[in-house]
């Protein structure tokens, strides 16, 4: 560990040399203005300046100034944009040394401020599909240590912890598992199969520029995969970045964290970026005296390389991510040394190693207007060795993704996308149980290959600033399943400049990975149990979506929007923890004539205004109702609440120097499993408590870093005895993963952010 963190501190050191070694490039100086209500100029702060020609830019600081870096050409196009306003765009001579730009009312809205939480946050209007984007300034609002913890003032996305030992959280969106949600990175397939339960954890929140959120079903380009919608994080370029940025956080937990990324531009078209990310946990706390820890110790070491190739007429990307993570818990007093693979304490330990190398290109058709190609490909190795007591669990992955785009247009409103893509999976996955004459009961040892072509068409029209319909249809060979197609429609209405209506509609397939899906059981007595061939899962997804924005004088605002989706499955790899209490069983949806039927409903609606200058209030409530066709009959799916409510209210002084920002989420209540061995009849009336969570930050800007102060559940509410027989943890009374409210009392935190411009 000492190693890696002096690589990383020796590269991000040599990179800051490089920089400060490299001959300055030629610069603009301006400053951006508009006239207040006075007809007097005033100063533009935090307004977008970018080039059209390479899309390299800046911001405006607090006086509307800004510094950018000239392109290699004798004219150039200068962009400057900000909300609300019409974007300028300025012709620039290679001579001109100083310029200043004055902005003008804008009459239509480019975008509108997402309502349901967060200034920092926004759905665009350009896409067709509904996205919602989190900004790096919505994310600067939050701990947000990892993507884990970036949805807390989102109300389309839940958050919760998979069982009370391992520390893991999971995702929720329209009332189903994050499984069912595509998890990318710059649009490539990112966590999935043995990442599932872990994975959040390995996106530190500092790295993020952004993460878009769209539900329902994404585009046909992106795979097969999707079926509630898609996460998609954007990772700071090294292009834009500035040179140096470090992070330091620490709870009250003293749990650690420090991030850093360096820049370097090579030359006028490569440059480069290196991050590293480490974060421990050494203490034990165990707040509701059960005899374990509350979360479990902790080191992760995470580095990202990145290269970036900007040509004329090529773009490209290459880059390399290493994840090393150690969780170990359990009871208080449990040394791994002494009492690994004995029943005198409890204790967990999960190993995780994962190696991931990419590359995105991009060419632009020569004589072809509006035609390129693009070509993304990673490899991916994933190694997990996992212990619960006396169950074992040890799996790798090693994954191959190709995916090649070609973009054209028929014509001016009609476009056209054609391409090829490949998916390569191999799992090796064993899980076993220690029995009592020290040899293992291994009931699970198969390899599982998937090997998956497939190509894909998509149709788009487009009348611009008023409609848009994206049809597509993809065809993929599942060398492990069968072949099957992937059918999507989307459209897009812009009912007048400030309205917008879309629609959606499309199927999902995906392959479950059943034990790094849902290792959370692994800490509890129940035994694992396949008792069906399982299949590929199948679903349609529905959705329909209306946003309305209002804008009032000082550059106020409010939208408002509202959404319903519906995912109906034709097969699902039931997750079934109420058939019997010591068990989990895995089997297809209509198995033994259980009925064919699962389903979610999920409604949303959201309302956020600038109530006055730099203040902001956001309100959402949703509504979810998710049944299941069981052994036991149908019933609402465990753990998933019935309502969310969410408020959240942002202050900023003059220039944003302070920042107050809070939330208060309202969490329904949920099913809770059966207790009973075998009832005769679904059981409606064991649901956990409804809750309300806290939590509250401060920030302080100064000229190169930011100080920011804390707290998460400040009420102090827990779930009382999240772990089931604490006391006896090899009985078939034990069970840590009936978590359905938070497992941690109040904590606070404090942080640093340092930025060398």
């Amino acid at each position: 560990m000492n190693k890696i963190l002096k690589y990383i501190i020796f590269m991000a050191l040599m990179l800051i040399m490089l920089q400060s070694h490299a001959q300055a490039p030629e610069t603009i100086k301006g400053t951006v203005y508009e006239y207040n209500n006075d007809k007097k100029l005033v100063a533009v702060p935090y307004a977008n300046v970018y080039w059209l020609e390479n899309h390299k830019g800046t911001s405006t600081d607090e006086k509307g100034m800004f510094v950018l870096e000239k392109p290699n050409k004798k004219q150039a196009n200068l962009v400057v944009s900000f909300v609300g306003y019409k974007n300028d765009t300025i012709l620039v001579n290679s001579d001109k040394k100083e310029i200043k730009i004055v902005l003008t009312n804008n009459t239509e809205l480019s975008e509108v401020t997402i309502s349901g939480g967060m200034e920092g946050a926004y759905i665009s209007r350009l896409k067709p599909i509904k996205t919602e984007v989190i900004t790096q300034a919505g994310l600067n609002k939050l701990a947000c240590c990892n993507l884990s913890e970036s949805f807390e003032n989102s109300a389309t996305v839940d958050v919760g912890y998979s069982d009370a030992v391992s520390g893991a959280k999971q995702i929720q969106m329209l009332g189903l598992a994050g499984i069912y949600s595509q998890l990318m990175w710059e649009n490539i397939p990112f966590l999935r199969g043995l990442s599932s339960s872990y994975g959040l954890s390995y996106v530190p929140g500092s790295w993020m520029e952004s993460i878009q959120i769209s539900k329902g079903t994404s585009s046909v380009i992106n795979g097969y995969e999707s079926v509630t919608g898609q996460i998609n994080v954007e990772y700071k370029k090294p292009q834009t970045a500035k040179p140096f940025f470090l992070n330091y956080y620490i709870s009250s937990e003293l749990k650690n964290e420090l991030n850093v990324f360096s820049t370097h531009k090579i030359n006028k078209n490569l440059s480069t970026m290196l991050m590293g990310h480490g974060s421990y946990m050494g203490t034990k706390w165990d707040e509701n005296n059960d005899g374990f820890m509350d979360q479990p110790k902790l080191n992760q070491i995470n580095l990202f390389n990145r290269w970036a190739y900007e040509g004329e007429g090529y773009h490209s990307i290459l880059g390399f991510n290493f994840v090393n993570e150690n969780r170990n818990g359990g009871q208080m007093d449990y040394d791994e040394n002494i009492h690994r693979n004995d029943t005198i304490k409890y204790g967990i330990g999960i190993k995780n190693q994962r190696f991931q190398l990419f590359t995105k290109n991009g060419f632009e058709i020569k004589g072809m207007e509006e035609t390129s190609l693009g070509i993304q490909a990673a490899a991916t190795y994933h190694k997990q060795d996992a212990y619960f007591g006396l169950t074992n669990y040890n799996g790798t992955q090693k994954s191959l993704y190709l995916n090649a785009i070609f973009q054209s247009e028929i014509t001016h409103r009609h476009l056209y996308s054609l391409g090829f893509s490949y998916q390569y999976d191999n799992y090796e996955e064993t899980y076993s149980k220690l029995k009592a004459n020290k040899t293992y009961d291994t009931s699970y040892n198969r390899p599982r290959i998937e090997s998956v072509p497939g190509v894909f068409a998509q149709y788009t029209y487009e009348i611009p600033e008023k409609l848009t319909v994206i049809a597509g249809i993809r065809a993929d060979f599942n060398s492990y399943y069968r072949t099957f197609v992937t059918p999507r429609l989307h459209l897009k209405w812009n009912i007048t400049n400030s309205a917008t209506l879309r629609a959606s509609a499309g199927k999902g397939y995906r392959s479950a990975s059943i034990f790094s899906e849902n290792m959370g059981y692994l800490a509890s007595s129940r035994t694992v149990m396949i008792v069906d061939n399982l299949d590929l899962e199948e679903a349609w997804n529905y959705g329909i979506n209306f946003s309305k924005c209002w804008e009032f004088k000082e550059n106020r605002k409010a939208t408002f929007t509202i959404d319903f989706y519906r995912t109906d499955f034709i097969n699902q790899v039931v997750v079934d923890i109420d058939h019997m209490m010591h068990h989990v069983d895995f089997y297809n949806l209509g198995f033994k004539n259980t009925g064919g039927k699962s389903y979610s409903n999920s409604l949303q609606a959201e309302f956020n205004i600038d109530a006055f200058k730099r203040f902001n209030i956001g309100v959402a409530a949703r509504m979810n109702d998710v049944k299941v066709d069981y052994l036991n009959g149908t019933m609402e799916k465990p753990y998933v609440s019935k309502y969310k409510g969410l408020l959240t209210m942002s202050y900023a002084t003059k220039y944003e120097k302070w920042m107050f920002d809070f939330t208060l989420q309202l969490n329904g209540k949920s099913r809770l499993p059966n207790m009973k061995m075998a009832p005769a009849a679904p059981v409606y009336d064991n649901y956990s408590p409804a809750y309300a969570f806290l939590l509250g930050q401060i920030t302080r800007k100064f000229r190169n870093f930011d100080v920011y102060v804390g707290s998460e559940n400040i009420s102090d509410y827990m779930q009382h005895d999240p772990i089931m027989g604490a006391s006896k943890p090899f009985s078939n009374a034990f069970d840590a993963s009936m978590i359905w409210g938070p497992i941690m009392g109040r904590m606070f935190y404090g942080g640093i952010r340092w930025t060398i411009n």
